[in-house]
């Protein structure tokens, strides 16, 4: 079954090595970022109203308000974005064989501005979160908003070592954040946020949702569903490569819809709802999965991925030590996977996560 050529792709990850909102925030408030990350994984998780995977972006937002980040300090920053190692050379083939490429990403669009002129990709074929902070500045920069944010955080950075015991909680004895953040011990840090997101600012005007729209979670959905009606393909033709939690239910619709999702380098949440998983260094081993959908549908892409691994790793199986790896790739099928076999494909995957970071190229500034 031929398919057309089309790549609908996650952006911080599959094509660009930088966590701009972590990076930027980490500049004006050290150490604030992993509370508010924290914080995300509970609003997730009890399902907030209105509250998706990525949306600390949101969050994120009054704080640069309050400590006077311009859009111009975010696109600087943003420089210091680096294309992980083949993008270039895998996105130039692409689309030299007439593959159209859409980048779906949680990341801002100062980012995007960059990457997308770097590869070749213009604007209107990258769906990314909008953020202006110079319109928003306008309209909430007063004393009184700046004063809430920062007493805040204020009280959240002095009782820092009280939020690490909880990650500890949660990351190490594998409590569930929720019982975890509304335990007595706890509940106190969590409403300190409660508070300032859901009713301090609001009652300023500020509504933290609707003051920046996060391209994540569900709202990739309708992104992908928007560029498949504009390229006129069906949900069911299109790839799409994701590596985190905001690309879950882009991967879970995907896969209900006949379409391919791709977990790269992914993490438990990428990877749970992905059909087929990639674990690389070099992004350039990605075409070889995009080829065999393109040219046989699923059935191809298990063909290919069955007979790489007879002649990569012929008898026992055995895979070569990670550390020794530089350009290999592994393929596999999450839905032939039992539980201990996703167990070692995400150990895997956790390897090559830190592995690209260091393998990342071309500095954008």
């Amino acid at each position: 079954m031929i398919k057309p050529k089309v790549l609908f792709t996650d952006g911080e990850g599959p094509i660009v090595f930088k966590d701009l909102a972590a990076d930027m925030t980490e500049r004006v408030v050290p150490g604030f970022f992993k509370v508010l990350s924290f914080y995300d994984d509970y609003l997730a998780e009890i399902g907030r109203e209105g509250y998706q995977a990525g949306d600390t972006l949101a969050l994120v937002v009054p704080h640069f308000l309050a400590h006077g980040v311009t859009d111009e300090d975010i696109t600087e920053e943003a420089k210091d974005a680096q294309v992980c190692k083949g993008v270039k050379e895998y996105v130039d083939g692409l689309k030299k064989d007439g593959w159209e490429i859409r980048i779906i990403s949680t990341a801002y669009s100062q980012m995007w501005e960059l990457v997308g002129d770097y590869l070749g990709i213009s604007m209107d074929k990258i769906a990314c979160t909008e953020l202006n902070l110079a319109s928003l500045r306008k309209m909430f920069g007063t004393q009184e908003f700046y004063e809430r944010v920062r007493q805040t955080e204020e009280r959240v950075l002095a009782a820092l070592p009280l939020w690490e015991e909880a990650m500890v909680e949660v990351n190490d004895n594998d409590s569930p954040v929720v019982r975890v953040l509304e335990s007595e011990k706890f509940a106190h840090l969590r409403e300190e946020l409660d508070n300032l997101y859901w009713r301090d600012l609001p009652e300023q005007g500020y509504k933290t949702l609707e003051a920046v729209i996060v391209m994540g979670g569900r709202r990739k959905i309708d992104a992908a569903w928007q560029s498949a009606r504009d390229l006129g393909v069906k949900i069911s033709d299109i790839p799409y490569v994701g590596d985190s939690i905001t690309d879950d239910a882009m991967h879970t619709y995907l896969a209900e819809e006949g379409g391919l999702p791709i977990a790269i380098n992914g993490n438990a949440y990428a990877l749970r709802n992905a059909k087929v998983a990639v674990a690389t260094e070099d992004m350039r081993n990605l075409r070889p999965v995009l080829d065999a959908w393109q040219q046989g549908g699923f059935e191809g892409v298990q063909n290919f991925v069955r007979a790489y691994s007879e002649m990569t790793f012929p008898i026992a199986k055995e895979r070569a030590p990670i550390s020794e790896v530089t350009n290999q790739a592994y393929y596999d099928l999450i839905n032939l996977a039992n539980q201990e076999g996703f167990d070692k494909i995400l150990a895997t995957h956790k390897k090559f996560r830190i592995l690209v970071c260091g393998a990342a190229t071309a500095r954008l500034g």
